[in-house]
């Protein structure tokens, strides 16, 4: 996964704490929580992957209306335009943070088992 995200790589080297600070990171997490949390996050990503409205929905499998209906949501959750290309690369951003520094993530699983003398402390 490292080699496939080339530069962005580096966004893995903040402070879990800074990262999570953040508001849009802060947006990409209450949209997760909230109700249709899941559904929210992959619409979201399906957006930022794909090059149209259309290409979304044929990756999720649904209709472009629905979509862009979920999308309307997601903007109002994460109050960005997705449809501006600065907005869509700042939420893009956003939600690999918030993937990279996730409770229950693979960052937060390691940091856990190193305070608690796992494999991997040093």
């Amino acid at each position: 996964m490292a080699e496939d995200l080339g530069a962005l790589a580096l966004l893995a080297d903040l402070p879990a704490p800074t990262a999570l600070a953040h508001p849009d990171v802060g947006a990409v997490a209450r949209l997760g929580g909230g109700p249709d949390g899941e559904q929210g996050l992959a619409t979201l990503e399906a957006v930022c992957r794909s090059s149209s409205l259309r290409e979304a929905a044929k990756i999720l499998c649904l209709h472009h209306s629905a979509v862009a209906h979920r999308i309307r949501r997601i903007e109002r959750i994460l109050r960005v335009s997705l449809s501006d290309a600065h907005g869509r690369q700042r939420i893009q951003t956003a939600l690999l943070l918030w993937q990279l520094n996730a409770p229950g993530n693979w960052r937060s699983d390691q940091e856990s088992s190193r305070q608690h003398g796992g494999p991997h402390s040093f």
